[in-house]
């Protein structure tokens, strides 16, 4: 999920008709910028907002906005302290504690991340915004090598979206590093599923097919038992994934060879 930019339309109300105007001209001069990626100027366009205005939904949205330029400038502890405002004011918005959980994990605060990903999820009230921050976990969870975390996140995630092939790739990376090589089977042809050239997913098939058979001590498996693994090793050759040459070479190629002399 990526943080999103508020639009704020018709509640710039001032009491005169000149400050209305100026309010309305710095908002939309922030968005412009904002959009454009000049984020410093949309930085500035919304703190002189917030000088002029005292209007709390005024306020909670340039908060917000100016947390997102603080943000894409890699100002994080800026950002952070801006959605943190933002809250203040309004801590119903499930939004807030998502765009500040990814500020804190671009800042490398990967638990403080966690706490307000994990917030949202607690309060289980907006199908979106759960989704968006069990994507998040199951990410940040992966990286800290806690993969029985991650198949959890995943799990409850499917339950909302069952058809994103991503995070159907993400569980089964994680199944295969706790060696559970039927699991991520499945969870590799649930992906390719929903995209059937997704050609990581189909390498990590191929590359799970071989790790259960040698891992039940089946060293040398014959070119019967590869076929299907072979199979996803080739496809994902042809979609450009040359990683799997020695696979290829050791348990498919290499056998043609041996049988032809």
């Amino acid at each position: 999920m990526k943080q999103t930019l508020i639009l704020l339309i018709g509640i710039l109300v001032s009491t005169t008709t000149f400050s209305q105007n100026k309010a309305t001209e710095l908002y939309t001069s922030g968005n412009s910028n904002f959009k454009s990626g000049k984020f410093q100027e949309a930085i500035s366009n919304y703190t002189e907002l917030m000088e002029m205005v005292d209007e709390k939904t005024v306020r909670k949205t340039c908060f917000i906005n100016r947390g997102l330029s603080y943000d894409r400038i890699k100002k994080y502890d800026l950002a952070i302290s801006d959605f943190t405002e933002a809250i203040k004011l309004d801590i119903t918005d499930m939004a807030s504690f998502i765009d500040r959980g990814l500020s804190q994990m671009h800042a490398g605060n990967l638990e403080k991340a966690k706490e307000d990903f994990n917030y949202v999820v607690v309060k289980n009230n907006n199908n979106r915004m759960m989704e968006a921050s069990l994507y998040w976990l199951a990410r940040i969870n992966y990286s800290q090598g806690k993969f029985e975390e991650v198949i959890k996140n995943c799990d409850r995630y499917f339950t909302i979206n069952a058809k994103d092939p991503e995070l159907y790739f993400i569980r089964g990376t994680a199944n295969d590093m706790l060696r559970n090589f039927e699991q991520s089977i499945i969870d590799y042809s649930k992906a390719i599923e929903f995209k059937p050239n997704y050609v990581e997913s189909i390498a990590n098939r191929g590359t799970a097919k071989i790790n259960l058979l040698t891992g039940n001590g089946n060293l040398q498996p014959s070119k019967k038992e590869t076929k299907s693994a072979c199979k996803d090793l080739k496809k994902a050759k042809e979609l450009g994934d040359n990683a799997v040459d020695d696979l290829i070479y050791v348990y498919c190629d290499r056998k043609d060879k041996k049988k032809r002399n």
